[in-house]
């Protein structure tokens, strides 16, 4: 039987992390905002890791480590591509950990998220200027991720969590990456970080604590 380490200590160590971005996005202390914005999600990821029995959890694991990587190059003046591919990796590894949570098709959950990103993609492109066609690329990916964590909802389980934790995951993450989309090719909007910053960890939260409960609910069945 697999031992699960105790996942406190991370969780203690992404708190602290997250009381001292919060600090330093204040403050505007570039080196303690770099220091510590991504220590939350590779906290969770580590949490995450410590349940994986299966190769679903450890993708969740990797999407939460691709999304660190992509919050330490956003925090960095001239890494806005890389950021945007490091959380576009991300988002894939969650559609493939998604879709082997739920297999159904749900083609007319499609229609709000392809009108989310029509409405996103007018809102943003017109300043997007080089950064059109990585653009048009992530909303696609980051749709197609919504599209699959809102096929979970469909799941007949009386496990909230499993059922709707996905789905309000995405929905943040979503949310969040639209903040920065507009505040960066639309229209500046100060104090959006906070909101920002803030919506992401619970959206990544949420998809942590999904992995958890579903490898634990695995394991369970697997003990009788």
């Amino acid at each position: 039987m697999k031992t699960i380490s105790n996942p406190v200590l991370p969780i203690v160590i992404g708190v602290l992390a997250a009381c001292l971005y919060l600090v330093g996005l204040a403050l505007d202390m570039f080196w303690l905002k770099l220091l510590t914005k991504p220590w939350p999600v590779l906290m969770l990821a580590g949490a995450v890791w410590l349940h994986a029995s299966s190769g679903t959890g450890r993708l969740i694991a990797w999407g939460l480590l691709a999304g660190a990587i992509g919050d330490v190059c956003l925090a960095l003046p001239n890494a806005f591509l890389p950021g945007m591919i490091a959380f576009a990796i991300g988002h894939g590894l969650y559609v493939a950990a998604f879709a082997k949570w739920s297999r159904r098709p749900a083609l007319p959950l499609l229609i709000p998220i392809i009108l989310f990103a029509a409405t996103g993609l007018w809102l943003m492109l017109p300043g997007a200027g080089p950064m059109t066609l990585p653009l048009i690329v992530y909303v696609f990916v980051i749709g197609a991720m919504i599209w699959r964590a809102a096929a979970c909802a469909e799941n007949e389980t009386r496990d909230v969590l499993l059922r709707w934790g996905p789905l309000a995951g995405a929905v943040l993450f979503g949310f969040s990456d639209f903040l920065i989309g507009i505040h960066r090719f639309a229209h500046p909007m100060p104090g959006a970080a906070f909101a920002i910053i803030l919506t992401y960890w619970a959206g990544q939260t949420l998809f942590a604590a999904t992995a958890i409960r579903s490898e634990n609910s695995a394991a369970s069945k697997n003990t009788f």
